[in-house]
């Protein structure tokens, strides 16, 4: 393939026949399809939109969210901390503390369950129990 072919090919625009099949298409310039962060933040966004009355346009929401495109990572464990630590470490790369490992409930989340306690199974039952 010459240059000048797929320089021409890349200048293109679709044709009718391309066009048909893809309703309602539209092009956002201003994110880029190759940053697959972006493009997730802004279908998030898509699945939170019931109708176009509802969006205030005077909260715009940013491309890049609290943490940026940078790397975030979540330890639920020491051994999960140590991990990524160690990980990190092998990287050349320090991780910035944005949340400690205390681990807290919101305060409207409700802590105590609906559901009765259960003692467990009494001797008789489980002696009645057969294993197929």
């Amino acid at each position: 393939m010459r240059a000048r072919e797929f320089v021409t090919e890349a200048q293109s625009k679709f044709h009718d026949w391309q066009l048909g099949p893809m309703t309602g298409m539209k092009r956002y310039p201003g994110i880029d399809n190759s940053n697959p962060y972006h493009m997730w933040r802004f279908l998030v966004a898509a699945a939170g939109m019931p109708k176009s009355d509802d969006i205030d346009p005077t909260l715009p929401m940013a491309k890049d969210g609290p943490l940026g495109q940078k790397l975030s990572t979540l330890s639920y464990t020491p051994a999960d901390a140590a991990i990524l630590d160690a990980t990190a470490k092998l990287f050349g790369e320090e991780g910035v503390e944005v949340s400690t490992q205390e681990s807290t409930e919101p305060l409207d989340t409700n802590k105590s369950s609906p559901i009765k306690a259960f003692k467990g199974y009494g001797k008789r039952e489980l002696e009645n129990l057969s294993v197929s």
